[in-house]
């Protein structure tokens, strides 16, 4: 009876932790949007956890707890499209970084003014002043920012997720004890 109303709970709590992505972050990718996941207690066991899944917490754990945004492996910029290809959320898949980066036209490192990235190369036509090669001056290429790295920044965004889990656990928490009991009621004069 007992897990029977922390679970209820437990997977209230999940589902409102769940549906606060939507109001916290514009446009959030399914993956984050079902971040948690629920414990469940047992009749050993009265106790329900709710937290989040470990591949979404890695990035979610500082809107929670503050700090930096998380980056990959040991990367320590974010990745900001210029004039690369987006998603339906405005993020670049793995895959299209990928394709970025091993095309021959394009190379990860410092460009002009200082500025780190993705460029690509951008072959120029030959202009036609006489020059010393051939009464041809070849010019320059021009580079063109993909994806500018910034470094990584304060997250300033906060989930409130203990804080909701705590009112949720509050409000609800003697109803479906109540509706507990009633289930064993029902079922033991049967």
């Amino acid at each position: 009876m007992a897990a029977t109303a922390i679970n209820d709970v437990a997977f209230q709590v999940q589902r409102a932790e769940n549906a606060a992505m939507g109001g916290i972050f514009h446009n959030p990718r399914p993956f984050t949007q079902r971040a948690t996941q629920v414990e469940k207690a047992t009749k050993g066991n009265p106790q329900a956890v709710v937290s989040l899944r470990p591949d979404q917490a890695r990035y979610l754990d500082p809107y929670e707890d503050g700090g930096e945004h998380a980056t990959a492996g040991n990367n320590t910029s974010l990745l900001v499209p210029v004039d690369a290809k987006t998603d339906q959320y405005g993020q670049m898949t793995k895959g299209a970084i990928a394709r970025l980066v091993s095309r021959a036209d394009t190379f990860v490192g410092v460009g002009p003014k200082g500025v780190m990235g993705i460029w690509q190369r951008i072959k120029p036509a030959s202009v036609g002043r006489k020059g010393k090669r051939n009464g041809i001056r070849q010019a320059r290429p021009a580079l063109k920012l993909l994806v500018r790295f910034v470094p990584n920044q304060q997250v300033h965004k906060r989930l409130g997720f203990k804080e909701r889990a705590v009112r949720i656990v509050q409000v609800e928490g003697g109803a479906a004890i109540a509706k507990a009991v009633q289930r064993v009621l029902a079922t033991a004069f049967r």
